[in-house]
């Protein structure tokens, strides 16, 4: 018989033990992930008011941002953007608003804001207004400069007056002062060279002016008045300082000798009259040979006559004495701001020479030159502009005061003018020295004392 066929075994036969297994991995995979999505509820439910698991997200929290509020003067805001923009890309969150003010009464403008609350981080002001901004300038931290440094850094005469009590309050970003202009055609007829001395200048005055019919044609000087002669105030303030005066004792012999040098111009030498046009504007004429003014008034000669040749030289000297005149601005800190840390540390920047030399470079472009440097390890960069050379060789030797002209101040500077351009017209009008200079220390003690300002006495003393 042939053999029967082997049965062959059916793989059917493992489908229970297959269908087994399957449930029992999807119970243990069930079990686990309810295990697991309780525990993950228990921490949704922490952070979650509805107890909903919460889906994670990448959240950036934004930086504080900081405004500083800059109010400035002279300047428009396209030769600061750059310097600005740099100061904000390092560091981050913090804008500058830069607000350009007119010089109509900024001074009191300024006052009024910071005492309701509304002021500027920062501001610029003129260095002769120290005495009167003695409650809205904050103290400048050591951290900014140290008395040391910034004695080290900038021009002696910043130390001296950016100051209250000992304590710094302020930083100059510029410099200027007086020098004197001279008319090179002029001088090249006569054959002669700028003066040194008081007494060579007053020579040379008398050697220049030119006269026709008993009227004078061309000053040799601006000087000796005080109607056309635009900065006739700086002028007695540096004769006084050169003569050893205290400017708040103006009967002082001192006082009384360089207030009578100073008119004897006119009076005496006759170099100058008051029939002629205003001394930016003469001299720009070709009608004044010489006049004393600050760097910016070369800004306004080249519009008015650019073809017009001219020079400038250092002050003259009265003997020994190397004192000049220094007039410029600064900035300071509000007292009251809420971002006064952000404010120096801006200051600080802006004083930088890579700064200060951006600033020049973009200035420039819009005038002549720019600013003045204030830093003295900068001077040697202004070697190229000789309209500028002589206003920086002065600067170590300079004092500044309160008789600076065209501050705009209605205050300390323009009240003490005032007094001063009444007594020279008192002078020329033949009145006596004692009584012109009597009126004059009366109005002077009381201007003074209106803004804090220590008063000398004529015995000497302070009261």
């Amino acid at each position: 018989m042939p053999k029967l066929a082997a049965i062959r075994t059916s793989p059917m036969r493992f489908l229970p033990f297959i269908v087994g297994g399957l449930l029992s991995l999807g119970l243990v995979i069930f079990i686990v992930t309810r295990f697991l999505g309780a525990r993950n509820n228990q921490v949704a439910d922490t952070s979650s008011p509805s107890g909903t698991q919460a889906q994670p997200q990448r959240t950036t929290v934004p930086a504080q941002q900081t405004t500083i509020t800059y109010w400035g003067l002279w300047e428009p805001s396209e030769v600061l953007s750059g310097v600005f923009q740099e100061f904000e890309q390092a560091n981050p969150g913090v804008k500058i608003e830069y607000v350009k003010q007119s010089h109509i009464d900024y001074r009191e403008r300024l006052q009024t804001a910071i005492a309701s609350g509304q002021g500027p981080d920062l501001f610029r002001f003129h260095a002769s207004w120290t005495p009167m901004l003695r409650n809205e300038l904050a103290v400048m931290p050591n951290t900014v400069y140290s008395a040391s440094e910034f004695q080290q850094t900038f021009y002696p005469v910043a130390s001296k007056q950016l100051q209250i009590n000992g304590q710094l309050v302020g930083v100059p970003l510029m410099y200027d002062g007086l020098a004197l202009y001279y008319n090179q055609d002029i001088f090249k007829t006569a054959n002669v060279q700028p003066p040194t001395s008081w007494a060579e200048l007053r020579t040379l005055a008398t050697q220049l002016t030119v006269r026709s019919g008993g009227q004078i044609q061309r000053g040799g000087m601006a000087i000796g008045n005080a109607s056309n002669v635009e900065h006739f105030s700086d002028i007695i303030g540096l004769l006084m300082l050169q003569n050893g005066a205290n400017l708040s004792n103006p009967t002082s012999t001192e006082a009384r000798d360089a207030l009578q040098f100073y008119t004897n111009f006119i009076k005496v030498d006759k170099v100058w009259s008051e029939t002629l046009p205003s001394s930016t504007v003469a001299f720009s004429r070709g009608d004044a040979a010489m006049m004393l003014a600050p760097s910016w008034r070369v800004h306004e000669i080249k519009a008015m006559n650019p073809n017009l040749a001219f020079s400038i030289a250092p002050l003259p000297k009265l003997g020994e004495n190397k004192v000049t005149w220094a007039t410029y601005w600064a900035e300071g800190v509000n007292t009251q701001g809420k971002n006064k840390d952000a404010s120096w540390k801006l200051i600080k920047f802006l004083s930088s020479a890579e700064a200060m030399k951006k600033m020049y470079s973009q200035q420039s472009t819009i005038r002549a030159f720019g600013e003045p440097y204030s830093r003295v390890g900068l001077a040697n960069e202004l070697a190229g502009q000789p309209l500028l050379v002589p206003f920086l060789a002065d600067a170590p030797n300079a004092e500044g005061s309160y008789l600076s002209s065209y501050t705009h101040d209605n205050g300390l500077n323009d009240q003490l003018i005032k007094y001063y351009e009444d007594a020279v017209n008192a002078i020329l009008s033949g009145r006596q020295a004692a009584d012109v200079l009597g009126t004059l220390n009366l109005g002077t003690a009381q201007v003074l004392r209106q803004y804090g300002v220590p008063v000398t006495t004529t015995s000497g003393g302070s009261q």
